[in-house]
């Protein structure tokens, strides 16, 4: 998942979208909705750590997050802004992919490369820059770079 190509075939979801897809046959909402899609971000983000063996610390670090505020984010227990979690796949150097996967299970939207911004972060993505790098290279293009995480 980090800046490696994959072949498709072996990707495997890591949420249980395959269960929620089940309940939402049923017939009635599901009643535990939030508390559900609170458990897939926190497995989210444990599976990307023990799959790529970094720290919850050393990414928040990296990612220049408050380190409560960090830990609450990887842990399902606050939604952020879009910019947060995109900070941290620049800290963890996500490929797009799963930049893109870690915005859905964060219910933020997607990168869109025909919104310069965007075009911009994926760029840096691709490019495997890390968040220092991301802000000079967004500054440099009068973009507004990403959240500096002290809001």
């Amino acid at each position: 998942m980090m800046n490696s190509k994959k072949d498709d075939t072996n990707y495997k979801p890591l949420l249980d979208t395959i269960h929620m897809q089940e309940k939402l046959k049923g017939d009635s909402f599901p009643e535990d909705w939030d508390a559900f899609l609170d458990d897939d971000i926190r497995n989210f983000f444990d599976a990307l750590l023990e799959e790529t063996g970094q720290k919850k610390s050393d990414i928040i670090r990296k990612a220049n997050l408050s380190r409560t505020y960090g830990y609450q984010l990887m842990e399902g227990r606050r939604l952020g802004k879009r910019d947060y979690y995109l900070q941290i796949a620049l800290a963890m150097s996500l490929d797009l992919r799963t930049t893109q996967r870690m915005l859905s299970v964060t219910r933020c939207g997607a990168l869109h490369p025909l919104i310069k911004r965007d075009a911009a972060v994926i760029f840096a993505i691709n490019h495997g820059y890390d968040n220092y790098q991301t802000y000079d290279f967004m500054t440099s293009l009068d973009l507004t770079p990403l959240s500096d995480g002290t809001e």
